[in-house]
């Protein structure tokens, strides 16, 4: 599924074929066809799976730290990201997600569950920073992290373009500088 997806990185949602992984990954095109008897079976496994390795990767970030603006900066930047490849890759992956997923019923629903999940990671990290009183949002937690989410997800097509680090420096610190203002959070 990892290589499913490396693939379909490099060729987009529509341009991946049963050849490209079978070749990328090794193995006869009559294994990946026995064990996805469609190719769109193939695409939105691959792509399912790597947005939700994408998720966990960042939850476990965001688990080893125990400050709540601190909680807040790693969902900035783990999902804007400061590596080249890793910040145009996953933005590749993420457009191609929801571009699919406006096609698509079973990945529409799968986008929900894992929205839902992205929202409450940040949700559960701004509640705890405004229960200990660090933060004092203008509304909910839950519409902070929707606002947080928005605001990153804004700078998302153009960081699947390449460009420079500086870039992806000025779009993280233009959303935690939001982020400051929006939580009134002063360190």
């Amino acid at each position: 599924m990892d290589v499913a997806a490396d693939v379909l990185l490099v060729r987009g949602y529509e341009g991946i074929r049963y050849g490209d992984v079978a070749e990328a990954a090794g193995v006869p095109v009559a294994s990946l066809q026995h064990h996805f008897p469609t190719i769109d079976q193939l695409r939105r496994e691959a792509l399912c799976r790597k947005v939700r390795t994408e998720l966990a990767a960042l939850e476990a970030k965001v688990a080893q730290l125990s400050d709540p603006w601190a909680q807040v900066q790693e969902i900035i930047s783990g999902s804007i990201s400061l590596n080249d490849r890793h910040r145009r890759n996953g933005w590749v992956l993420w457009l191609e997600y929801w571009r699919a997923a406006a096609h698509d019923p079973a990945l529409a629903a799968d986008s929900r569950e894992v929205d839902a999940a992205w929202l409450g990671l940040a949700e559960r990290c701004i509640a705890a920073g405004t229960a200990d009183g660090s933060f004092r949002p203008d509304g909910t937690s839950h519409d902070a992290a929707r606002e947080l989410h928005a605001l990153i997800d804004g700078f998302g097509s153009g960081l699947a373009i390449e460009h420079g680090r500086r870039h992806a420096e000025e779009a993280i610190a233009l959303v935690e500088r939001a982020m400051r203002r929006l939580l009134a959070y002063a360190d």
